[in-house]
């Protein structure tokens, strides 16, 4: 059964991105490229995103128990994250993964707050 243009054009978006990822941890990381974070060059803050970089590199290289310390905002959501992903590709209520996506960016937002009051 062929899959609708849709999730074929999802596919193609996902591997493209799943690509330049890939090719950005394993190529332009390692030669000292890196892209700084617009948020933390303008206020000195960490963002709620800041660290995801290195989390996922521990992830590929295997340091599941390193990755946590980069971002635990990510650490605790990706389970949520997860399943919100699954649920949009299978379809399903759209009211709850909206209010659920709502919670997530909610909880973020309030990592990104409380990692900057508490140093972390």
């Amino acid at each position: 059964m062929p899959l609708p243009e849709r999730k074929k054009r999802l596919w193609k978006a996902g591997a493209v991105v799943l690509c330049a990822g890939l090719f950005y941890g394993y190529v332009l990381i390692p030669l000292g490229i890196c892209i700084p974070c617009p948020f933390y060059r303008i206020t000195g803050l960490r963002c709620p995103g800041c660290g995801i970089t290195n989390f996922c590199l521990a992830i590929l290289h295997g340091r599941f128990a390193e990755a946590p310390a980069y971002n635990w905002g990510l650490t605790l959501s990706a389970p949520v994250i997860l399943w919100l992903l699954i649920a949009h590709w299978r379809g399903g209520d759209r009211r709850r993964q909206n209010a659920v996506s709502v919670g997530v960016l909610m909880f973020l937002l309030g990592w990104g707050v409380f990692r900057n009051v508490a140093g972390m």
